[in-house]
């Protein structure tokens, strides 16, 4: 059966939880708090039950920079994962794919296109996104029985005047060991957005009595996904130098960069 968005948003949910549980930090809260059970709910995202019978409110939501390229690479992401469900729907098999735009300037005689893709790297205009499903499932359908066999299917495919290169395989992805698709793009990478990371922050304040309802305390727990989901942006010791604006008991940032996670000052 496919599953509907709900669904996927929950189980990455539960993943992240688990992550976060795994890093030091992660485990000398949860034994702080003396956990006996973490509850799916929906405000907030998870409900902790302790020893002394106190729930805890923890919500999570992710953080990405803002950056040019983001929406292409989102919005690729999400029709490479709808074929991805098709395939397991439609033909019962289990795909990962890679989808690579062809970039003129890596390969131009002119330096100035040359300087431009090195200092202006990635893609940012999306194509039509109903051309390139239907052509990125032609692939899926032409190829079912190589697919089946173990093969490697890579075909270039037009869409208006842009080439993508699709790459499917009937094995998870290397880099998430997950059945989904990956987009190779790039973008520049930001240091620092302390004032996107803490614009994040603020759209969750203005929920938080929603979330701390029937809760003794509320914590919030960021990810920060890699670069693999287009989040180009790095932190350094100015992070935790940094006194963001909070509601919260406590701020969680989970990097899956560095499988790491610290504590916001608030």
């Amino acid at each position: 059966m496919e599953m509907n968005k709900t669904k996927i948003k929950e189980l990455e949910e539960k993943e992240q939880v688990e992550k976060f549980f795994k890093t030091k930090l992660g485990q000398e809260w949860y034994e702080e708090l003396g956990v006996v059970d973490c509850v799916k709910s929906e405000a907030p995202d998870f409900k902790i039950k302790t020893l002394n019978g106190d729930t805890i409110a923890l919500e999570i939501t992710k953080f990405i920079a803002e950056n040019k390229n983001l929406k292409f690479s989102q919005a690729l992401t999400r029709i490479g994962n709808k074929i991805c469900r098709e395939a397991e729907k439609e033909f019962n098999l289990y795909i990962h794919i890679l989808i690579d735009k062809y970039d003129e300037r890596k390969f131009s005689i002119h330096r100035k296109d040359l300087l431009d893709y090195a200092y202006n790297p990635g893609f940012s205009e999306l194509p039509d996104a109903k051309i390139l499903k239907q052509k990125m499932h032609d692939v899926l359908k032409n190829n079912i029985e190589k697919l089946r066999q173990g093969w490697l299917v890579q075909e270039w495919i037009q869409v208006e005047n842009e080439y993508f290169k699709i790459s499917i395989e009937s094995f998870a992805c290397p880099w998430t060991g997950k059945y989904d698709c990956h987009v190779n793009n790039a973008g520049m990478v930001k240091q620092n957005p302390i004032d996107e990371l803490q614009t994040c922050i603020d759209k969750k304040n203005d929920k938080i009595q929603s979330y701390s309802k029937d809760c003794t305390k509320c914590y919030l727990l960021i990810i920060g996904p890699n670069s693999y989901n287009a989040n180009y942006c790095s932190f350094d010791s100015l992070l935790l130098k940094h006194r963001f604006n909070s509601k919260f008991e406590k701020i969680f940032l989970y990097s899956e960069d560095s499988d790491m996670s610290c504590i916001l000052d608030n």
